[in-house]
Order: C-alpha cells, then sequence, then structure tokens
C-alpha cells in the first residue's frame, strides 16, 4: 500500500514510516478526551509516528500561563501527552507565523498535518499536502489528500 508517496511503501523492499505533525489545536482535542491517536491508526490502518515542532510545544506553554484554569489544565494535559507520545523536533526554519512554520515543515519533509484549523486546512489542500482533521458532526478523525 502507498499512501501518496508519504510514508507507507513497500517497493523497491524500503519501507518509510507515514509521520504526522501535530498542532495546537489537535493536541488540545486529546485533553477533551478525544482519542485522536487510536482514531488516526484506525483510519489508517497503521501505526505512524507522531511529530510536534518545537515551537507548538512553545505555544502550549504559554496556554499553560494563560491563567484560564480550564485552558491551562488542557495545555499542560496536552504537554504530558506530547512528551510521552510524540517526538519534539526543533526546526531551523524560518517563519512568519506557526501556521506557515508547519506548512514549510509538511513541504519540506513530506509529512501529514493533523489539524482542526479551517484556515491551516485550506492551504494545506491548495498546496496539495494531506492532513489529517476532527468532522465535528460525528467526532471522527478523517482524512484529506491521502489514498488509503
Amino acid at each position: 500500500m502507498e499512501v501518496n508517496g508519504l510514508g507507507i511503501g513497500r517497493g523497491n523492499s524500503r519501507v518509510k514510516k507515514l509521520v504526522i505533525l501535530f498542532d495546537t489545536n489537535m493536541l488540545l482535542l486529546i485533553a477533551n478526551s478525544i482519542n485522536v491517536f487510536e482514531q488516526i491508526e484506525e483510519r489508517i490502518d497503521v501505526k505512524p509516528d507522531y511529530i510536534v515542532l518545537k515551537p507548538i510545544i512553545g505555544e502550549l506553554e504559554k496556554l499553560v500561563k494563560s491563567g484560564k484554569p480550564s485552558i491551562s489544565r488542557k495545555a499542560r494535559f496536552a504537554l504530558s501527552i506530547v512528551k510521552e507520545y510524540c517526538r519534539i523536533i526543533d526546526v531551523d526554519l524560518e517563519y512568519s507565523s506557526i501556521d506557515d512554520l508547519i506548512i514549510k515543515y509538511a513541504e519540506k519533509n513530506k509529512v501529514v498535518v493533523a489539524t482542526c484549523d479551517k484556515k491551516l486546512r485550506r492551504e494545506l489542500r491548495k498546496r496539495g499536502l494531506p492532513n489529517i482533521y476532527l468532522r465535528e458532526e460525528k467526532m471522527m478523525i478523517e482524512t484529506e489528500g491521502l489514498e488509503i
């Protein structure tokens, strides 16, 4: 099975693992009792590598200090999940916003972006980059741009 040239492929006896990059809002879903990891793995039928870019960690840390107890608690929980299940990637790309960084990293490294940000999803779609998102009506993970 080939996933859009992005990860799973058994041709030429090399297997490249699918990598999924989480943005801040997808990580906060986990704090809302939505098992994002399980749903992703069921949807794509493979266990991918999960990554988070270091500036996204910074966003979560700011939310922890935000002063609003409910958001702070969710961000703290999201950080603990990241440390347990994700690889944190230090990046050296120049960027003007976190969304810009995510797009540049996804283009350069051929990763799938997991986000619920509609503006970011629109930009990913425009550039032909695959993404994973939560369909709110069903509270289920969906994919876009992945041939599975």
